[in-house]
């Protein structure tokens, strides 16, 4: 009994099919029984049985869900409230877009850690081989010419001749090093470490605007709406934003106002919640905004993989250029000596 954690795709996908169960007018548990015929494996099939099970002797969707132990604890709150007010299917397709961009955030972000990685490895493994089995070539051409190698070709050489006596424990070092990163970035402490920073921040803003719209667009007041989103934002700093708009809150400033104060949004996107707050439109601006930030953080992540391109080629051409002038120059200037 497969207890892995579903993917943001895979819980939006789920939310999609539910919402069509209920719009099409049938029984949410007979909705679950026809998904569970079309389930396109074994693992799928078992999930949605355990759901179906309790639905069919009279239990809740929320209650079915949470005792699957893989779904998000904010999804199923979120379903338990849209139960409570007879509003499921609006939750459901709030809960769809929510997780579509959750699941776009994150293929963002990992396209962006990703494809650096390929090329950084890929220029030291071509870095590795010219300094360990090309360069020796030269230093025999040098030797027998009867030349020797000097300034910047005879340091180039002593780190060959180094590299290639003790390319295993090289090699060795290189990939534990390459575990630890990996370890760190699948265990979350690298998260940890930059959730001050511009980007992570940009996206605790969008998850923090689409919660509001989710909440909002459910039935829940703003109070209940900062309640969600401080739980589920999973930063300090925003959450310690969030603290500080609730302060304001029951101080008496408005919402749009105590957004501005806590520095949640910049002065744009609050004067935004304003015309909101004002027009009763507060959970289509929260969507926006959202949208917005989800923006913001893909043209900086792809602004960030253009540089990052382009920069690394460029140190490559630059040592390859080092190599080529170190050590031809001064053989073609034996060779035109020579002739």
């Amino acid at each position: 009994m497969s207890k892995r954690a579903l993917s943001n795709a895979e819980i939006s996908a789920f939310c999609q099919q539910i919402a069509m169960v209920i719009d099409a007018g049938l029984p949410t548990y007979y909705g679950i029984s026809i998904l569970m015929d079309d389930a396109p494996d074994d693992e799928t099939k078992e999930l949605l049985s355990r759901i179906y099970k309790p639905m069919e002797s009279g239990g809740t969707l929320h209650s079915a869900l949470e005792g699957t132990g893989v779904f998000p604890k904010y999804m199923v709150h979120m379903v338990e409230l849209g139960e409570q007010t007879g509003r499921l299917e609006e939750v459901l397709k709030s809960l769809t877009v929510y997780y579509e961009r959750e699941a776009s955030i994150r293929s963002c972000i990992k396209s962006a850690v990703t494809y650096p990685l390929i090329m950084t490895v890929m220029m030291l493994a071509v870095i590795v081989v010219l300094i360990a089995k090309v360069l020796p070539v030269f230093s025999q051409i040098y030797e027998e010419l009867g030349s020797e190698l000097t300034g910047t070709a005879r340091v180039l050489m002593n780190i060959s001749t180094v590299l290639d006596k003790y390319l295993i424990v090289f090699v060795l070092i290189f990939v534990v090093l390459l575990a630890v990163a990996l370890l760190l970035y699948f265990s979350g402490l690298t998260r940890v470490l930059f959730q001050g920073k511009g980007i992570s921040l940009s996206i605790a803003a969008s998850r923090f605007a689409n919660c509001m719209y989710l909440a909002l667009a459910s039935g829940l007041d703003t109070d209940q709406g900062l309640e969600l989103a401080y739980e589920l934002v999973d930063n300090p700093y925003m959450q310690a934003k969030i603290n500080k708009c609730r302060e304001h809150i029951r101080h008496g400033e408005s919402f749009s106002n105590a957004l501005l104060l806590s520095g949640i949004f910049s002065r744009t996107y609050s004067s935004m919640i304003t015309i909101g707050y004002k027009t009763g439109s507060m959970d289509e601006v929260m969507e926006k905004v959202g949208n917005a930030y989800e923006n913001e953080v893909e043209e900086r992540l792809n602004r960030f993989i253009s540089v990052l391109e382009p920069t690394l080629v460029i140190i490559l051409s630059l040592f390859i250029g080092l190599i080529l002038i170190s050590f031809l120059l001064p053989l073609l200037g034996i060779m035109s000596s020579i002739g």
